[in-house]
């Protein structure tokens, strides 16, 4: 992640608590699919995919979030 980016997470995690719940989410997805993928969770490939999808899903309406925040150049 670059610098700004970074900082534009920290301030989003501070002061948006809507961006903070789809962090939250993103988190506990990737953790589900990390203990799928080392064999420590059974679940079917369907399932496994739609996890992956919606945390795209969250992935990508951060990403607009944070460059939202970006201050114009």
């Amino acid at each position: 992640m670059f610098e700004f980016e970074r900082v534009a997470v920290e301030e989003l995690l501070t002061n948006d608590d809507q961006f903070r719940q789809l962090f939250d989410k993103h988190r506990d997805l990737n953790t589900q699919i990390d203990e799928v993928n080392a064999g420590n969770a059974a679940m079917d490939h369907s399932e496994l995919g739609i996890l992956k999808k919606e945390k795209l899903m969250l992935r990508d309406r951060m990403q607009a979030m944070i460059q939202a925040h970006a201050p114009d150049d």
